[in-house]
């Protein structure tokens, strides 16, 4: 007995499903590279922006504190210096903050695109659930993640814990030199920058490793069934019976044009029933005859029927009859081994009618 499959997702997604898992938000990310990034970035404004930075923050103490508040009356004159420090304090400041944004921004682009989903942004009542809360708290897969996130965490212990012992030494001969010595600054900021450095690296692995693992798992996760490829395609291109009953919405319409030319035709050729094509010839406009309209079974009984209304000659010549069916469509001329015949079939036909046949082909 055969297995039904239906339920399996087995089926690589498609394009429209892709689209709207990323409307949704649903994107495949890792927010370990986000951290690594971040770290890294910190590392560097370390190294380049900590001597700076704290050379800044000696030189504002050492202003401040010599001018420090000593009565009720300086109150106003620190409020009034207020905004120079906020500004001096920006200029300082903002550059690191630019850096650590577009850091930030940019690792996110560089993971998932430009994106913007308001669906994800839209308050869920189902995330107010306490039980269904508790299920996820309790679930294989939230603790398979925090399993995973103390992982992480003991690998970047350990390796800080190395570090630092590594830098005890060096830190313990700080003691020994002067405050106005810059030498201890530089040793605590080249040192912490290590520490940064050796910590981002880590997790830029750990990150890389995690990164793959969620483009794998974002994968299987939008896998499809036939079931569901299935019904994708019923909606994308419509229901079958719904594309059938239109072909034949179609068809009709095509068909009721072409009964309306029959009045306008010159002779009927027929096989005798079964088959019918309506010609039409006017030697002053046309090169060769044209096929007004064609037909097989109750369309070729329309078209005999509307001839005989319209006192049209209705010839049986079967073989040229299946001959112009199959090999011309509805508005060509017919092709020129087929002249010679038709010369003959109109010169009956104006003999029937009492017309003249056209010089050009008599």
């Amino acid at each position: 007995m055969a297995t039904d499959d239906s339920g399996d997702k087995t089926e690589d997604p498609t394009e429209r499903r892709r689209s709207q898992a990323r409307e949704q938000g649903n994107v495949a990310k890792s927010t370990d590279l986000n951290a690594a990034a971040l770290m890294l970035m910190t590392a560097v404004v370390i190294y380049w922006y900590a001597f700076p930075l704290c050379q800044f923050i000696m030189d504002y103490m050492r202003a401040n504190l010599s001018t420090a508040v000593t009565s009720r009356s300086d109150e106003g004159a620190l409020l009034q210096r207020l905004p120079q420090t906020v500004e001096l304090v920006s200029g300082e400041l903002i550059p690191i903050l630019l850096m650590m944004f577009a850091t930030a921004v940019g690792i996110n682009i560089m993971q998932v695109g430009f994106l913007f989903s308001p669906e994800a942004l839209q308050p869920k009542l189902s995330r107010l659930n306490p039980l269904e809360g508790a299920k996820r708290i309790l679930s294989i897969r939230a603790i398979a993640k925090l399993g995973t996130s103390l992982g992480k965490l003991i690998v970047l212990i350990l390796i800080a814990s190395y570090a630092i012992w590594i830098a005890i030494p060096k830190f313990g001969a700080l003691s020994l030199l002067g405050v106005e010595n810059t030498q201890a600054l530089t040793t605590v900021k080249d040192e912490t920058a290590m520490l940064a450095f050796q910590l981002s690296l880590a997790l830029i692995i750990i990150a890389g490793l995690d990164f793959a693992f969620q483009k794998w798992k974002h994968e299987q996760d939008l896998k499809m069934s036939k079931q569901e490829v299935r019904e994708e395609m019923k909606q994308m291109e419509g229901d079958p019976h719904i594309r059938a009953r239109r072909r034949e919405i179609h068809r009709r319409l095509a068909t009721a044009r072409e009964l309306s030319q029959v009045p306008q035709a010159d002779v009927v050729i027929t096989n005798p029933t079964h088959v019918a094509v309506a010609l039409k010839y006017d030697p002053l406009t046309m090169p060769a005859p044209v096929v007004v309209a064609k037909g097989m079974g109750e369309i070729a009984l329309k078209i005999r029927e509307i001839a005989a209304q319209h006192k049209i000659p209705i010839i049986e010549r079967p073989p040229l009859a299946r001959s112009l069916y199959k090999s011309v469509k509805t508005g060509q001329p017919i092709p020129p081994d087929m002249y010679e015949v038709f010369v003959e079939i109109m010169a009956y036909v104006y003999r029937l009618t009492g017309k003249k046949l056209p010089e050009s082909h008599a």
